[in-house]
This record gives C-alpha cells, structure tokens and sequence, in this order.
C-alpha cells in the first residue's frame, strides 16, 4: 500500500513541474515578445509564428 502512494507521489509531482516549466516558458516568450515592438522586425515575426505553435 505504501508503494502504491509514493508512486502516485512521484507522478503528481511530475505532472505539477510540467506544468510549472510549461508556465515559465510561456511567460517567459510573451514577455520576450513584448520587447520587439516593430512589426517589420524579424525577431517580432518570429516571435509572432512560434507563438501559434
């Protein structure tokens, strides 16, 4: 039975840093993103074609 939840321990904390990596990334390009204002910029639209990714 102890097995059984340190298994399902070790998943849940995966699962929550996951999400958590997933969350610094997105913010993390936004905010990258938000530092390229000019629309002929090639770092905007390049930031601009990963974002609908």
């Amino acid at each position: 039975m102890l097995i059984q939840y340190i298994i399902v321990g070790v998943i849940i904390c995966i699962a929550v840093a996951f999400i958590a990596v997933k969350a610094y990334r997105s913010v993390k390009q936004n905010i990258r993103c938000k530092d390229y204002k000019c629309a002929g910029c090639a770092f905007y639209d390049k930031c601009k074609k990963t974002q609908k990714r």
